[in-house]
């Protein structure tokens, strides 16, 4: 979205602010659902329910169809794969782990080619390790991604349509606006769109106000965005807001989270794990348990490189079968996960393979001066294609750092992109440094946090290194702000 339509959007009152999201909700209905996507939703209602042997053979026959499709049309997979058909899941593993800078360092080559006549999207991801990645796709396969998610939303009893309540990254609001309201509403969606970024124990009653008022069947939300407002329904044993469901993802939900936000809002809350690399999607059932999703693709928990046993931690490997225009096939998503039970009927009737948790990723949240806490920020360098990694740190009350390994220079345009759009989400208040480092330390289990705060470490988070000294100084910060994209990319679903 180009600045000057930001600046109109923010500088625009609230109503027309509305009509806009809904209609860009409009254009992402005919981009996410169409027939394929129903054809889709109906086989997947019925597959859900399918015998281990099915399973495997439904597996077994788009594993090979994937690896003959991304033999001969992948250029990158051309001398990767097998020759011929696998005849066992288990013969995967004679194919190559697939890591993010592989597929990074490939370019085109993970493109399947002659990009046939058919309109295709990108798709935009920081990921869990601060890396950024563009998802090339077709609409067949975002339509069939979307009909996976009808059917977890349909399994937690709330079907498309139905009025939802949404917190994620969008900056749907002004930065610099300090009091409500501090949401939008898609209409075509039926959606609340409700900024994550201007949550403070301040603001929080007016948040608790426009839920009760909205009165959302599903809540869609970052944990770290629900969390500071479950406690405060608790602690003024507040019981208007009852959604049917509230479904979490895109960070680690926490035992205890959970049972705040369940407890403040009286109903299941359904996690789930997925990625812009249409590799994996795991979902929570009704029992409670975390399902891999076989028809998506495969996944496979790794130790030490090999299959982890029940209830060991390894790295959350996978190959999805929905996207044949950029197939991942043995990737390395970054993610931890503790492997779960094969082969068992779960109390919810299904039989689809489990993962006994998603640790994912561990970050801490960012705390404002005024009191706002910012869970996810990564997605704000997907943009930049010159950085490798990056993380932001927060070392005072009123202050973070952003370290950033970089193939070159950052053009001043871009550097100012980033503090800018940082800016929006952190408030006038927070003073911000951008470093350049040679490299961003690991934490003892080999994982890169991408927000670390110093001075409120996240419950359970890893210890890390000491960062490596600086390779350049802060960069000098912008004298006012320029409004963020609003809409590119609102509704997670």
């Amino acid at each position: 979205m180009h600045s000057s339509i930001t600046r109109a959007y923010f500088a625009s009152p609230p109503w027309a602010q509305n009509a806009l999201l809904s209609a860009y909700g409009l254009w992402l209905r005919h981009l996410r659902y169409g027939p394929q996507g129903a054809r889709a939703l109906t086989e997947l209602r019925r597959s859900q329910w399918a015998q281990p042997s099915q399973l495997e053979r439904l597996q077994l026959g788009a594993l090979n169809a994937l690896l003959a499709h991304a033999r001969t049309a992948v250029p990158f997979y051309a001398e990767r794969l097998p020759a011929g058909p696998l005849h066992h899941l288990s013969e995967l593993d004679a194919v190559p782990l697939l890591r993010k800078d592989e597929v990074r360092r490939a370019g085109d080559a993970m493109h399947a080619v002659p990009r046939r006549a058919q309109r295709l999207v990108e798709i935009h991801t920081g990921g869990t390790t601060g890396t950024p990645l563009t998802i090339v796709a077709s609409r067949d396969a975002l339509r069939r991604n979307y009909a996976f998610f009808e059917r977890f939303r349909e399994a937690t009893g709330v079907s498309r349509g139905m009025r939802t309540a949404t917190f994620a990254g969008r900056t749907v609001v002004p930065p610099w606006q300090a009091r409500p309201p501090f949401w939008r509403y898609n209409a075509a969606a039926r959606t609340l769109l409700l900024s994550s970024y201007h949550i403070a124990p301040d603001t929080i009653p007016a948040y608790v106000e426009a839920l009760a008022s909205f009165r959302p069947e599903l809540i869609d939300s970052y944990p770290s965005s629900l969390e500071p407002i479950a406690r405060y329904l608790h602690e003024h044993a507040i019981h208007a807001i009852r959604p049917r469901a509230i479904i979490t993802s895109s960070e680690t939900l926490l035992p205890e989270a959970r049972h705040t936000i369940a407890g403040a809002f009286g109903c299941r809350v359904y996690d789930h794990y997925g990625a812009a690399e249409m590799a994996a999607f795991i979902t929570q059932c009704e029992a409670g348990h975390y399902h891999v999703n076989p028809e998506f693709g495969i996944v496979e928990v790794l130790r030490d490189g090999c299959p982890a046993a029940p209830g060991e931690t390894g790295e959350l490997v996978a190959t999805g079968f929905v996207n044949p225009v950029m197939p991942f096939i043995r990737y390395v998503t970054g993610d931890l996960a503790v492997q779960g039970h094969a082969g068992e009927r779960c109390a919810c009737g299904r039989w689809q393979p489990t993962i006994e948790r998603i640790i994912g990723r561990m970050d801490d949240v960012l705390v404002t001066p005024e009191g706002r806490r910012i869970g996810r920020l990564d997605p704000i360098f997907k943009s930049v294609a010159q950085l490798v990694e990056t993380r932001i740190v927060q070392d005072a009350r009123d202050h973070v750092r952003v370290e950033a390994v970089a193939r070159d220079d950052l053009a001043p345009d871009e550097r100012d992109t980033l503090l800018r759009e940082l800016r929006h989400r952190l408030g006038p208040s927070m003073r911000i440094d951008f470093v350049r480092v040679a490299r961003i330390p690991r934490t003892a289990g080999g994982k890169l946090r991408a927000v670390v705060n110093l001075l409120q470490p996240a419950p359970g988070a890893p210890a890390y290194e000491t960062p490596d000294g600086l390779a350049s100084g802060p960069v000098s910060q912008p004298d006012k702000a320029e409004p963020a994209d609003p809409i590119a990319g609102i509704g997670r679903r």
